[in-house]
């Protein structure tokens, strides 16, 4: 009877002695089934990420191409105008043998000449003379449908050499003086650039989301979403 109780007794303590282990145990899987858990969450965003940067990526691609078809749409709506654009000469007929002196020839050029010459000039690197006669030509010509454009490539020129305050303040003429003109949407998005440049990322936001919001489909509006996504990261 007295080994019967024993045996009892030693077979108590020992399972008491056995159930914290198998508690820890039981802990120790819960704390990996956690783990495992958290690794694939991990991995899962590490897939979306990747997803969105390869998106972003396909984004800047097609943007990049649409640009270079819009330069070469300009150039060649350039080369139309200078095939089709005339100076305008006017001159008196030579006076008879013995007449008086002649009147001088006279040579008048139009918006349009002036605006391909400006272009032709800016292409070739000579800003100098191209924003001369952009300038002439919005002072002789402010109601022209180029005058916007040559206030906008003005703008342009000053951005290419950094002077974002300048830049900035000829985008913005386009801005205010033909705002049913085809320039406004690209003055919109390079007055943004202008303002990122001169390190006021919060006016930039608001105006590349302006571009956004106004001329959706537009190719200044697909430039404003990628450089948008540049600044908000």
């Amino acid at each position: 009877m007295k080994k019967a109780v024993f045996a009892a007794l030693f077979t108590a303590a020992v399972l008491a002695g056995c159930a914290p282990q198998q508690g820890a145990k039981t802990d120790f899987n819960q704390l990996e089934a956690q783990i495992q858990a958290l690794k694939a969450q991990v991995e899962g965003n590490q897939r979306r990420l990747s997803s969105v940067e390869e998106r972003v990526s396909k984004l800047e691609d097609k943007t990049a191409s649409n640009e270079q078809q819009i330069f070469d749409l300009k150039k060649e709506c350039e080369n139309v105008k200078q095939t089709l654009s005339q100076i305008s000469v006017s001159s008196a007929p030579s006076a008879p043998v013995g007449g008086s002196s002649s009147k001088q020839t006279v040579v008048q050029f139009g918006a349009k000449d002036l605006y391909r010459q400006a272009f032709d000039a800016m292409e070739a690197g000579n800003f100098d003379k191209a924003q001369q006669l952009f300038e002439q030509l919005v002072q002789q010509y402010p109601d022209s449908d180029l005058a916007d454009n040559a206030l906008y490539w003005i703008g342009e020129i000053y951005y290419s050499h950094n002077d974002y305050q300048t830049a900035a303040n000829y985008f913005q003429q386009v801005i205010d003086k033909y705002p049913n003109g085809n320039k406004v949407p690209a003055a919109m998005l390079k007055l943004a650039l202008c303002y990122r440049g001169m390190g006021n990322t919060q006016k930039a936001k608001e105006i590349l989301k302006e571009v956004i919001d106004k001329y959706p489909g537009t190719p200044e509006a697909s430039i404003a979403k990628v450089k948008l996504m540049e600044l908000e990261q």
